[in-house]
């Protein structure tokens, strides 16, 4: 949806008054009254004395040490690391309003399509699914199961915990009473319809249930653990809903939505990603909150943009068995593409983290996470393995080959700082030289050599979509580096909205230097121009860029912290800006005339004109009339 016409401008603002920003950041933050104002800490600085702060009167908020800032909208892509899109949904959401593209018809509720009716859906099925795990006599072996894992009541209850009986319609049935369609719920992947009867049917069937959130806490899909000892028609042990609108297995983890909690509460933003549902739950259960689980697949690129949302570093744990050891291979090349500090974690052989958790306990797998190493380094030690480098040769040979291809395609793919990168893959080219007893400049030839090599398989593949991720902001400046006169300019502009009509009148956007400015500028041209007012709520509101929200915030505060004086004055002044832009315009206009004089690019009439227009200026610059005729 584009936000270009006034329509779109008032969704916008609608979702901004809608959203008290008070509430939303003190829903990520804990926020105390100091005056007119709200301060927290910040969370994107180590901040031992709260510098945030939250304006209500104004809905914006800034950090003066990080210098952002902005309103609902840009605090909601910062913190959760999304783009404006993403941002709009869930306010929109949040507050209530309906998003509906020009030309679309509106989604009537209750309709298969509509994304509130299908979470709607969802959230019932959950409570549907934990009641009867905790109540239904349907459900004792699968209480007795639970019991036996060692997950107490009170992780039963966090994460939801629920059962789905044997019956065929068991969901369907109490979902006509609720006005939840049988297409509704086959839309959320709850039931499937029979391709041979047509007849629908509940897709999870004597089944241990676990709801699978979103980074918000919503109920988006389920996995399903047959119980031991059943007969369903469906012996695989775990099933996951099918993707669906609201669910895709391939940017989703479970329990996201509380480890987020756990890692914003931490100086430390590390998150700890293994591969069951019971081993995050019995992580949980003994205090290590900050576990998640992928959801029957494995770790994969668009996980990694999720979780660099929301951690600094990523160690993956997997099971120490060989099938564990032969995952970690396979997306080894993955962890060391990405530019995130990526541990991997080797349990003791035939232990998973549930069943090492419940036999040694939470210190000694603190201890564990404590010994994971970085994702090359663990390349290194699996290529290596069993392996003597001084006297087999050969062998020695084709694992330096694969560590340096490895290196080569890390190194190409990361997209850091350059010196960063180089620094990083230095460090990893003297360690080769030592273990291997070869000169580094060699290692360094061999990576160069790899990297220039086409790569092939590059060309055929198919193209992923982009995973979801903060916008790029433009190159923003800071507020002090930019030109005094539009700083003032912007100024006035923000505590003045009467006077925007005067300022665009006699200033155009291409005399502003800064491109930020200029934007800025023509937001407020724009919102003037559709018969708007360019005040400082619309135009906060209009900026989707968060530097340039960040930059409103900061003239504003700037504007309202100056004496009393300047503001009273601020037609005067405004005056004063016209007259100097006209000059500085007039100045760089004359320089352009002398320079087409010199360098005889006229003809005879331009260069009688331009020199008629020279002296007129000449004199009105010194007082000089023009002489009269007669």
């Amino acid at each position: 949806m584009s936000f270009a016409s006034p329509l779109d401008q008032d969704i916008k603002e609608r979702i901004r008054q809608a959203t008290d920003i008070v509430d939303l950041v003190g829903s990520y933050l804990p926020l105390r009254r100091q005056g007119r104002i709200y301060v927290g800490l910040c969370p994107w600085h180590d901040d031992s004395r709260p510098s945030l702060q939250v304006n209500p009167e104004r809905q914006s908020w800034k950090c003066w040490v990080c210098d952002v800032g902005g309103d609902v909208f840009s605090f909601l892509m910062q913190y959760e690391r999304i783009g404006f899109r993403e941002a709009l949904e869930i306010l929109a959401d949040r507050a209530g309003v309906q998003l509906q593209p020009a030309g679309r018809p509106e989604l009537p509720p209750g309709s298969p399509h509509d994304k509130k009716t299908l979470y709607r859906a969802m959230q019932w099925a959950a409570q549907q699914f934990h009641q009867c795990l905790l109540l239904s006599p349907d459900a004792e072996t699968a209480r007795r199961y639970v019991a036996e894992r060692g997950l107490t009541s009170e992780s039963v209850k966090r994460f939801g915990l629920g059962f789905s009986p044997e019956g065929w319609q068991w969901l369907l049935d109490h979902g006509r009473t609720q006005g939840f369609a049988a297409p509704v719920l086959e839309a959320t992947g709850l039931c499937a319809r029979s391709p041979a009867s047509g007849r629908y049917y509940d897709r999870f069937r004597g089944r241990l249930m676990f709801p699978i959130r979103d980074a918000q806490g919503r109920a988006i899909a389920f996995g399903g653990r047959i119980l031991p000892g059943a007969s369903g028609d469906n012996p695989a042990k775990y099933i996951n809903s099918p993707e669906t609108r609201l669910f895709s297995k391939s940017e989703h983890l479970y329990a996201l939505d509380l480890a987020r909690q756990s890692v914003t509460n931490k100086k430390l933003r590390e998150i700890v990603v293994v591969e069951g549902y019971t081993d995050v739950m019995m992580a949980h259960q003994v205090g290590i909150d900050h576990v998640v689980a992928v959801l029957g697949t494995a770790l994969g690129p668009r996980h990694i943009q999720v979780l660099r949302r929301f951690a600094d570093r990523v160690i993956l744990v997997l099971d120490g068995d060989e099938a564990g050891q032969r995952r970690t291979n396979e997306i080894l090349e993955l962890f060391v593409a990405a530019q995130i500090d990526l541990r991997i974690l080797t349990l003791p052989e035939e232990f998973d983290p549930c069943e090492f958790l419940l036999e040694r306990g939470a210190e000694p797998f603190r201890e564990l996470l404590g010994t994971a190493i970085d994702a090359l380094e663990h390349k290194i030690r699996v290529a290596t393995r069993d392996i003597d480098l001084l006297r087999e040769t050969h062998q020695a040979n084709q694992a330096l080959e694969e560590i340096l291809a490895t290196i080569a395609k890390a190194s190409a793919q990361m997209t850091g700082a350059a010196g960063d990168v180089r620094l990083r893959e230095q460090q990893f080219l003297m360690r080769l030289a030592r273990q291997f007893g070869l000169p580094e400049q060699e290692l360094r030839s061999r990576v160069n050599d790899l990297r220039r090599k086409p790569n092939r398989t590059a060309a055929v593949a198919k193209p992923q979509r982009p995973a979801a991720g903060p916008t790029q902001s433009l190159s923003v400046p800071k507020v002090r580096d930019l030109d005094s006169r539009e700083i003032e300019l912007l100024e006035i502009l923000v505590v003045h909205p009467d006077l925007v009509e005067l300022a665009i009148r006699e200033i155009e956007v291409g005399q502003l230097k800064s491109e930020c400015v200029r934007t800025i500028y023509r937001t407020i041209h724009g919102i003037h121009d559709s018969g708007g007012t360019p005040d400082f709520g619309n135009v906060l509101t209009a900026l989707d860029d968060p530097g340039l929200k960040n930059i409103w915030v900061e003239l504003d505060e700037r504007a309202h912290a100056k004496a009393a004086t300047a503001q009273t004055q601020a037609h005067d002044i405004l005056q004063g800006l016209i007259s100097d832009f006209r000059y500085t315009t007039m100045t760089r206009d004359r320089r352009q005339q002398l320079a087409a004089l010199e360098e005889k690019r006229l003809d005879d009439q331009e260069e009688l004109a331009v020199l008629q227009t020279l002296i007129a200026q000449e004199r009105g610059r010194h007082g000089i009339s023009a002489p009269k005729d007669g």
